[in-house]
């Protein structure tokens, strides 16, 4: 049986290592900034996930925040889920279902009437769970930069 529950101070390390998992680009630092920034913040939110038959310790997580908009989203303010994550031992058995079903629940909480997301455009898996989920995929974008040669100024 999965519990889902809001995170608090005291899962601060637990909730870090899953965090890295998803993650695990950004220094501990960063991610306890972050961290920090999600505990204090009524416009943002995370939720645990725990298998009561593994014992205490989470098995996933999903963080979300409340967007003024979203693209193709007609109202205001929008739930948009930044992030999820279950272990790979948990995965396909309902673990990110609860987790969303958590965070649609607090965005409804907060007034919302959509939910977004975003994701990279060749992360299959993501884009998949996604459509399992009940999300539309609405557009691909492709983001450019060019740096200016310092000779252009």
């Amino acid at each position: 049986m999965i519990t889902i529950r809001e995170a608090t101070p005291a899962d601060h390390e637990v909730w870090l290592v899953l965090r890295l998992a998803l993650w695990p680009h950004g220094s501990r630092a960063e991610h306890e900034t972050e961290m920090e920034h999600y505990l204090r913040d009524p416009g943002l939110a995370v939720f645990l996930a725990f298998d009561s038959d593994s014992g205490s310790e989470p098995c996933g997580f999903a963080e979300a925040c409340l967007r003024s908009h979203a693209e193709d989203c007609s109202t205001s303010p929008v739930g948009f889920l930044e992030g999820i994550y279950v272990a790979p031992d948990q995965r396909h058995l309902g673990v990110g279902r609860a987790l969303v079903a958590a965070i649609e629940r607090w965005a409804a909480a907060q007034g919302c009437f959509e939910m977004a997301s975003n994701c990279l455009y060749d992360n299959q898996e993501s884009i998949t769970f996604h459509r399992r989920l009940g999300f539309e995929v609405l557009e691909t974008l492709v983001h450019f930069r060019r740096p200016i040669p310092p000779s252009a100024g």
